[in-house]
């Protein structure tokens, strides 16, 4: 019993063998991550003089020590805000609205037209009495040359919907009227003002661009009290549509010279 008693107390002591493995393994660890520490606060000056010392023991530098250093640069991209978008998408349509009047002032008829920026786009409201007789749906050949003015403008902004708008009074049609109401001659007056507007040999605006409705006399700009106001309730309205593309119409503030000559828009006076 003695000779395994004395083995047992021999073999009691010391760390077990692989111990020395683990521990040659943690210091290893420690020294790659203390490097990778020191290579990751490389300082400027430092790297130079090792390049220099490089360059005059052999003369060049390998070219994976063609390093340059830049400093980050943070771009913040510029935000507009709403209010200023649509404080200069206003004054873009002032500012058109301004130079179609100024170019259909040659026109005698021009004064039968309102020419003002609204909500969708740009809208010219041509009187009923200038474009039409009483109860008909024919241009008549003297509004033409107007029409073809608007058309001009319109082909500015080649990329932009129009939509031409049919509007009547509450005066009831004649019996013996060719129209069933006035929503239907509403509808063919705006007809008749596309097509003038689409023809090769007038306005030459694009059929892609066009559409007309009928407002019927449910739309009228002042109340149906006296035959002044009804005749300004007959009219047609030519809407350049600014959709989703509204930097077409506030890219024309580049070209305006003097933003503080564009009229207010609230300066509205009817048959201006």
């Amino acid at each position: 019993m003695a000779p395994s008693k004395r083995k047992r107390e021999e073999s009691a002591g010391g760390a077990p063998e692989w111990m020395c493995t683990f521990s040659d393994m943690m210091s290893l660890l420690l020294c790659f991550f203390v490097l990778l520490f020191s290579l990751s606060t490389i300082e400027k000056v430092k790297f130079q003089q090792v390049i220099g010392a490089i360059q005059g023991s052999f003369g060049r530098i390998p070219s994976f020590f063609n390093l340059s250093f830049v400093k980050p640069i943070s771009i913040q991209p510029q935000k507009v805000e709403p209010a200023q978008r649509t404080k200069a998408l206003k004054r873009a349509k002032e500012a058109i609205a301004k130079k179609a009047r100024n170019k259909l002032v040659a026109d005698e008829t021009s004064k039968e037209v309102v020419v003002e920026g609204v909500e969708e786009g740009i809208r010219f409201s041509i009187a009923g009495r200038l474009l039409f007789e009483a109860g008909a749906a024919d241009v008549n050949p003297g509004a033409i040359p107007l029409l073809v003015g608007i058309a001009e403008i319109l082909n500015d902004f080649s990329e932009l919907k129009v939509r031409v708008e049919g509007h009547a009074s509450a005066t009831p049609l004649p019996p013996n009227s060719y129209f069933l109401n006035n929503w239907k001659l509403a509808q063919a007056r705006a007809f008749s003002v596309l097509k003038v507007l689409q023809a090769d040999d007038k306005g030459k605006v694009r059929a892609d661009r066009l559409s007309h409705m009928s407002c019927g006399e449910f739309r009228p700009r002042f109340p149906n009290d006296t035959p002044e106001d009804r005749a300004l309730n007959r009219r047609v309205e030519i809407l350049l549509l600014q959709g989703s593309q509204s930097e077409m119409i506030t890219g024309v503030l580049e070209g305006s010279k003097d933003p503080k000559e564009i009229p207010n828009e609230s300066n509205f006076v009817p048959g201006l």
